[in-house]
């Protein structure tokens, strides 16, 4: 198990990534990370992609990280919940603040973050 707490298998992410670049070999991934090659095959021997790998690649390319780790089916949910809370976002600043964002503003990007961080620790509070 990852440090995360999950497995990355290297087959599914490479074959995800390298539908959506130019890294379609073992040898081009080794070279976009400035590694040896080796180092490739020892992870993709152990079936395991490092999430350090994963996050560059998606940052370089600019993929949806989502889409890389877990597959279209979970990054359309996710994309769906993020449509889901930046609607109410801008529904609550627009009608309690008469504060207008954008789909595409870093704002809401950071805002929903936050709120989905309040959330996650308010949950584990009252959990224990």
């Amino acid at each position: 198990m990852s440090r995360a707490g999950m497995d990355l298998v290297f087959e599914d992410i490479f074959r995800r990534i390298s539908e959506q670049t130019d890294l379609k070999t073992s040898t081009n991934l080794a070279e976009f990370l400035g590694i040896s090659s080796a180092s490739v095959s020892k992870q993709k021997t152990g079936n395991t992609f490092p999430a350090p790998w994963a996050i560059l690649i998606a940052k370089q390319y600019n993929l949806d990280l989502n889409y890389i780790v877990f597959g279209e089916k979970y990054a359309d949910k996710m994309r769906k919940d993020d449509e889901d809370m930046n609607i109410l976002i801008k529904n609550y600043l627009e009608k309690k603040y008469d504060f207008e964002l954008k789909n595409d503003d870093y704002v809401l990007k950071v805002l929903s973050g936050e709120i989905e961080l309040i959330i996650e620790r308010f949950l584990s509070h009252i959990k224990k």
